[in-house]
């Protein structure tokens, strides 16, 4: 038997399964509800803390940023679209495998994009400069430059009436590093262990979390 179902009820059931018709239950772990709804875009973070504590009972801004910053059950990292998210901390390896396999290849032409070599320069040094130190992204570009040369910080590529680096790739080499916020300075990307992550398969076969009814 196929099952009917209304534009109006589609729309009631997503919005009760991302917490919007009824907020979550007080006390509800942020991290959870960022892992129902796949992650709060970041770009502002004020938004994301907002996205989040609107989801849960009685929950503020500060309630997401102890999760954030203190709690660890949230990480700030690039994500969907290959921009800044909130996203559960658990889930981190899912992200990892699964971003790291979309294919992808830069729109501009030679000159303007990186070739693979020079991405797993990059990569590896990200990896070397956050070893044991965490720095704000402009302190990463500086130490990657230095490590690998200065075409590394060439701004080549076109972007909302400026010249960026090949920045399509950038979110590609954070996530791959698993560089995440870290509270020191607010936008400062520092390196946390992934477990488990590599593997897109074993990613798919994780369990999903149950959503809030």
């Amino acid at each position: 038997m196929t099952l009917q179902v209304s534009w109006p009820t589609a729309n009631a059931r997503r919005l009760q399964r991302h917490a919007l018709l009824r907020p979550g239950a007080s006390g509800t772990d942020p991290g959870e509800t960022a892992a129902v709804i796949c992650g709060a875009h970041a770009q502002v973070l004020s938004a994301a803390e907002l996205s989040i504590a609107l989801r849960i009972e009685g929950a503020t801004r500060a309630t997401v940023r102890r999760a954030l910053w203190d709690e660890y059950s949230l990480i700030k990292t690039y994500g969907p679209r290959g921009t800044v998210h909130l996203l559960a901390v658990d889930d981190l390896p899912i992200w990892t495998a699964a971003l790291s396999a979309i294919p992808h290849r830069s729109p501009f032409p030679d000159g303007v994009r990186l070739t693979p070599e020079q991405q797993e320069k990059i990569v590896a040094a990200i990896g070397h400069a956050l070893e044991d130190a965490e720095m704000t992204i402009d302190e990463l570009d500086q130490a990657v430059v230095g490590r690998v040369g200065a075409w590394a910080g060439d701004r080549v590529m076109p972007a909302f009436q400026e010249l960026w680096r090949d920045g399509a790739r950038l979110s590609a080499w954070l996530v791959t590093a698993a560089c995440c916020a870290s509270a020191r300075t607010g936008v400062v990307a520092s390196p946390t262990p992934v477990p488990g992550a590599g593997s897109v398969d074993s990613s798919l076969r994780r369990k999903p979390k149950p959503l809030p009814r």
